[in-house]
């Protein structure tokens, strides 16, 4: 857990994270919520504080301060202050907003763990890819100071500090899936897999629809296709915390989750996109990903040095040696 990590991974984690709730924020539409009455919720949460929700301008207010707390956290701007902002303005939003819903939806609880783990890691997160040193040099330049020794780590900087993070939020995410697939042996054991559950959601979620959802029809009317789906997320979630010991099954198991919360998307129609993106997020090597695609980049000949042109060029000259 507390193994060295570049700085650069665990900033590309905060702008994918930050980037994500502002996203969440502002493609959600918090509006229809102001001012209905919220009902109980059981077991006792969060959610109760909201026995009536607030008025379309609290909705609003928190909404636009929300977006642009995260997008300077995302920018590494005053990191300690917009982050815990946009976080709180988050789960007032998201709390209103279950509280009318007659089933709860808690597609949000992953990303806001993880962005949990980056408030507590501190100014660790803003310490590369940031746009923090640069404002705070150029403040100092419009006061007429004198330019202070930046405190930011080396480009290819490894720390402790920047490592826990990251492991922090594999661990939440890890458990996440584990308890949600142990609660399914729990409650069902393996009539989950053998029993018709998974066919009854199919057909319940396109029951009454003017255009009843193909997909869905397809998976339910074949009952050995829905048993071996039901088996697969249930193995994918319980083996979820494997990639945390075996780093190379993430090859198989995150590309699995992302398989699996698309389909459920186009199936069902329920949008776990929040989820999947947060497991991108934070498991991917994005250092690694920018590296290669430099690379990429590079090694693509110009067009004045492809093949094409020098022959071109050749020609032009004995063109002009002729002339």
């Amino acid at each position: 857990m507390f193994a060295r990590e570049d700085a650069r991974r665990l900033a590309a984690v905060r702008i994918g994270l930050c980037g994500l709730l502002a996203l969440r924020l502002a493609t959600t539409d918090y509006g229809f919520v102001a001012g209905q009455r919220a009902a109980r919720v059981q077991p006792l949460s969060y959610l109760n504080l909201f026995e009536r929700v607030s008025s379309p301008e609290v909705v609003t207010t928190l909404q636009v301060c929300g977006i642009v707390a995260a997008l300077l956290a995302a920018a590494g701007l005053a990191l300690r202050a917009s982050l815990p902002l946009a976080v709180a303005c988050s789960l007032a939003l998201n709390g209103m907003f279950q509280t009318t819903l007659p089933v709860r939806f808690y597609n949000d609880v992953v990303l806001t763990l993880c962005l949990l783990v980056l408030i507590a890691c501190g100014a660790a997160a803003s310490e590369a890819w940031s746009l923090g040193e640069p404002a705070r040099q150029a403040f100092r330049r419009v006061r007429g100071l004198a330019p202070k020794a930046s405190l930011a780590p080396h480009p290819t900087s490894r720390s402790e500090r920047y490592g826990w993070p990251i492991r922090t939020a594999m661990i939440a995410i890890a458990l996440a899936y584990f308890f949600v697939g142990f609660q399914k042996w729990r409650y069902s054991g393996l009539s989950w897999v053998t029993g018709d559950n998974l066919r009854w959601i199919l057909y319940a979620s396109s029951d009454g629809q003017a255009h009843p959802n193909g997909l869905a029809l397809f998976v339910a009317d074949r009952p050995l296709l829905a048993h071996v789906f039901a088996a697969g997320s249930l193995l994918l979630e319980t083996l979820f915390p494997l990639v945390l010991f075996i780093p190379r099954l993430r090859w198989l198991f995150i590309p699995g989750v992302v398989a699996m919360h698309v389909g459920i998307r186009l199936a069902i129609g329920l949008d776990y996109s929040a989820q999947w993106l947060t497991v991108l997020i934070v498991f991917v090597n994005w250092p690694v990903v920018v590296a290669w695609a430099r690379r990429a980049v590079v090694s693509v000949p110009a067009p004045r040095d492809a093949p094409e042109a020098r022959l071109l060029r050749i020609d032009a000259g004995r063109e002009l040696r002729r002339g």
